[in-house]
């Protein structure tokens, strides 16, 4: 008994020097153990509220602390038996074998990791359970008698050291949380702008309180939402689907979670499966749920008992919220001066830009007088400023009965919808349930499109808001002095513009209103000077026109040749230049029909006018009818001006018509119309148009067969034919080849710099007996060639594509086959294709043989049906 009171007395006198966990894990196992034999211990604590123990202090075998396993089972919390809650200070020795045979699955991992036997002891704080002190063995039947009264006799200072130790490590962590608070005090008050709280929130406060997810909201100006302010989550939360949306968004300060958090003095706790069951939450309720968040504490920000935000910050347990409650009330206290003096800070700062900002754009828009240069500058101003994309602005009538659609974006993607096309040209009537209510209202007004369906008379644009996908709209009025000229309205459909944004907006609209009242007095000064406008366009356009006709006529003054041919053609030419008959050219491609068309019109009575050609093949088909009819501004996406076209500028002068047959057959019904009718009328315009023109039409197609396949109309063709002329083929007058050879020689070696003036008998010889399938047009391209490779003052070689295979030719004995222009054609585009296996470009193709382009040959073997497998 006296060994007993000695090891007693040792062990009290040890305890009553221990101030930390190191200290009694010491005592334990350098102490403790030379008297009772255990394995492992543990001094666990208790929680009276979930009546659960958890480890505090523990020493474990190096082996089981090795098992990752076994190492987590330390940081679990377990349910206390109720033997041990209800008995007095002995110990109770457990069998963990029995325990785990009657279903215990608490001390299954311990069994399985060799624990036999448990011996644990109460430790008791005043009256109340602190916790329990539990030592394991390996053994059995190893805790006698004597060893448990000794286990009994020590659980009262181990008591006493465990609540010191917990009282120091408490007085330890509230020094640490103090000085944390007056570092972190210091730091908050000098802050500035939002960067510098997040910073603040991100590297201290978080890592204080110990979570990942903080966020701090404000109320928005006005009072009646609530927004982010600061945003710090993990990047598990940012990357989910609709973070941005949620974050961004405004809520209502009406909700229940608003009301309850700044209706408390104290932080709320809400448990997320709770609210996510309950109706009327607001919509990040459900984003907590989807991102698994378990409990969150909301503390009210208030500074000098006015609310001006909260704080929502995350934890994983009840527990853990509970037990940062004290140090988050204070740090809250703190960003509560902070937040508020970073929004004062805001608030000077955005009243200074807005002023700034008014001044840029009252100089932007100060000397603007077109509408349209005035609608991109406002568009840009307000997708800077506010977002704003798509708008409107309606003036009133001079009577104030009727609203006027007058300025909007004319890269809009609404001018794509007919439905708002036609509503902007139709007066509507002020009255009509809307736009008397903006006229009446100082400040915006904000409206549903759904609600306008159910009017009893619905406006008239409701199909064209549809139509264009709006959901809502805002307006106001707009304003000078008190006269009420204009609406502003634009369109939103998701986010809407907080009420500071809109009374900077009525300031922008007043400058809005100054700026067009301004471009509607330009504008009917304009009006008057309309008609003097439209003559000098016109005469600007045929300047224009001429000067290009000059550059690219490459100065063709004549048609060279005396052969009996052609002077078939002088004399047809001579006969319909006098009249306005229309006429029709009709021949193999470069004859020179376009020279013909030229000197028609030169020899009529319209020749102080234009001739104005247009090549029907060459145009997009989208093209053509903007190009032959003109087209009014916004008419079409891309006409961001009017334009006149070829009928309006050929107006009392010629229009020719090249490749005719190339012409898509539903533009061939508006021609047959303007040739009839003598009028025409804009894409995009109301009106129609009076001209005085005089046709030229011509093409290297069989027209006739066209008509057959259904690809040309036969009222047009008629309509066209009335006085046709053949424009005969090179090769069918050949006595006019020296005069044309020396008339290209003399261009072109003057072009090069040489002087060229003749050209050798045996190269003539070749010129006469060449075939010509590109004729002219091709004959003009081989002297050029032939200029530029000679040397001396005669071209001696003519490269003709002859000299590669198609050799000069022989008379025949075949009986003469009668075949059409197109027939001819193909068949020798073949043979030359044939002859230089299907190759098309590059030095010795065919485009070379036949002196045309590449891109030429093969518009023409699409148009000939001449595939890859007729090439080789």
């Amino acid at each position: 008994m006296g060994r007993q009171n000695e090891i007693l007395i040792y062990l009290i006198n040890e305890l009553v020097r221990v101030r930390d966990k190191e200290d009694m894990l010491q005592l334990i196992r350098k102490g403790l153990k030379q008297y009772i034999d255990f394995d492992d211990s543990f001094i666990m604590r208790y929680d009276p509220a979930t009546k659960k123990i958890r480890s505090y202090i523990y020493h474990v075998e190096k082996g089981r602390l090795e098992d990752p396993g076994f190492e987590n089972q330390l940081n679990i919390e377990y349910t206390i038996h109720e033997d041990l809650l209800a008995s007095t200070n002995i110990p109770v020795v457990q069998d963990v074998n029995s325990l785990v045979a009657s279903g215990d699955n608490q001390l299954l991992y311990i069994h399985n990791a060799g624990i036999k036997e448990i011996v644990s002891v109460r430790l008791i704080e005043g009256d109340q359970l602190m916790g329990l002190f539990v030592l394991l063995s390996e053994k059995k039947n190893t805790y006698t008698a004597e060893k448990l009264e000794l286990l009994e006799k020590i659980s009262k200072p181990v008591s006493i050291a465990t609540a010191n130790i917990i009282a120091n490590e408490e007085i330890a962590r509230k020094e640490e949380e103090k000085n944390l608070l007056l570092s972190l005090s210091n730091e908050i008050a000098s802050l500035k702008t939002r960067e510098d709280l997040f910073k603040v929130v991100n590297t201290k406060i978080k890592k204080l309180i110990g979570v990942e997810e903080f966020g701090i909201a404000q109320i928005d100006e006005g009072g009646e939402t609530y927004s982010a302010f600061v945003l710090e989550f993990s990047d598990h939360t940012r990357n989910l689907l609709h973070f941005h949306e949620v974050t961004s968004a405004r809520y209502s300060t009406s909700d229940p979670i608003f009301q309850k958090v700044m209706g408390s003095d104290e932080p709320v706790l809400f448990e997320v499966e709770e609210l996510y069951r309950l109706p009327g939450m607001p919509a990040y309720v459900k984003f907590w749920k989807e991102a698994n968040f378990k409990f969150y504490y909301s503390i009210p920000l208030r500074v000098g008992g006015v609310g001006i935000g909260f704080v929502n910050i995350h934890f994983d347990t009840r527990e853990a919220a509970y037990t940062n409650r004290a140090l988050i009330t204070g740090i809250c206290a703190q960003l509560g001066v902070g937040v508020s003096n970073i929004l004062a800070i805001e608030k000077v700062f955005k009243r200074e830009e807005e002023k700034s900002m008014l001044l840029d754009f009252s100089n932007a828009i100060a000397s603007v007088q077109d509408k349209f240069v005035f609608a991109k500058v406002v568009k840009q101003q307000l997708k800077t400023l506010f977002g704003i994309e798509e708008y409107v602005v309606n003036i009133l009538s001079e009577d104030e009965k009727y609203v006027i659609g007058f300025l909007y974006d004319i890269e809009s993607q609404m001018l794509a919808k007919e439905e708002f096309l036609k509503i902007l040209d139709t007066p509507i009537d002020v009255n009509d349930g809307i736009f008397n209510r903006i006229l009446a209202s100082e400040d915006p007004l904000t409206f549903k499109v759904e609600d306008w369906e159910k009017m009893e008379t619905p406006p008239v644009y409701l199909e064209a808001a549809k139509a264009t996908g709006l959901k809502k709209m805002t307006g106001l009025r707009m304003r000078i002095g008190e006269k009420n000229i204009a609406f502003f309205s634009f369109k939103h459909n998701e986010l809407d513009l907080p009420h500071s944004q809109l009374v900077f907006l009525k300031s922008i609209c007043s400058q809005i209103a100054i700026a067009v009242s301004n471009i509607m007095a330009h504008e009917k000064i304009s009006r008057q000077l309309a008609e003097i406008e439209k003559y000098k366009q016109q005469l600007e356009e045929e300047k224009t026109y001429l000067r290009e006709e000059i550059e690219t006529t490459q100065n063709y003054s004549e048609i060279i040749g005396q052969s009996k041919e052609i002077k078939k053609v002088f004399k047809l030419i001579t006969q319909v230049s006098s009249s306005d008959s229309t006429v029709l050219l009709l021949g193999e491609t470069g004859t020179g029909k376009e020279l013909i068309a030229r000197a028609i019109h030169n020899a009529s009575p319209r020749k102080e006018k234009l001739m104005v050609k247009i090549n029907c093949a060459a145009l997009p088909v989208n093209l053509i009818e903007s190009e032959l009819f003109g087209h009014e501004r916004g008419s079409f996406t891309g006409a961001v001006e009017r334009r006149i076209g070829k009928f309006e500028l050929a107006n009392h002068g010629s229009l020719f018509l090249d490749e005719i047959g190339e012409m898509p057959l539903e533009l061939q019904v508006k021609l047959l119309r303007a040739l009839q009718e003598k009028e025409i009328e804009r894409i995009g315009g109301k009106t129609t148009i009076r001209t005085d023109v005089r046709i030229i039409a011509a093409t290297n197609r069989d027209l006739e067969k066209l008509m057959e396949e259904g690809k040309f109309r036969s009222d047009l063709y008629y309509r066209l034919n009335i006085f046709p002329i053949h424009v005969p083929p090179l090769r069918d007058r050949k006595e006019d080849i020296p005069e044309l050879a020396m008339h290209f020689i003399k261009r072109f070696s003057k072009k090069a710099g040489r002087e060229i003036d003749k050209i050798g008998s045996r190269a003539l010889e070749e010129l006469r007996n060449y075939h010509w399938p590109g004729n002219i047009r091709e004959m003009e391209h081989l002297i050029e060639r032939s200029v530029l490779l000679s040397s001396g003052d005669t071209i001696k070689d003519i490269h003709l594509p002859g000299k590669r295979g198609l050799q000069t030719a022989k008379p025949s004995t075949e009986t003469f086959k009668v075949q059409t222009l197109f027939e001819n054609e193909k068949e020798y585009i073949l043979k030359v294709l044939k002859q230089v296996n299907g190759r098309i470009a590059g030095d010795g193709g065919a485009a070379e043989l036949l002196g045309i382009p590449p891109s030429t040959l093969n518009s023409r073997l699409k148009k000939l049906g001449i595939k890859r497998a007729h090439q080789g």
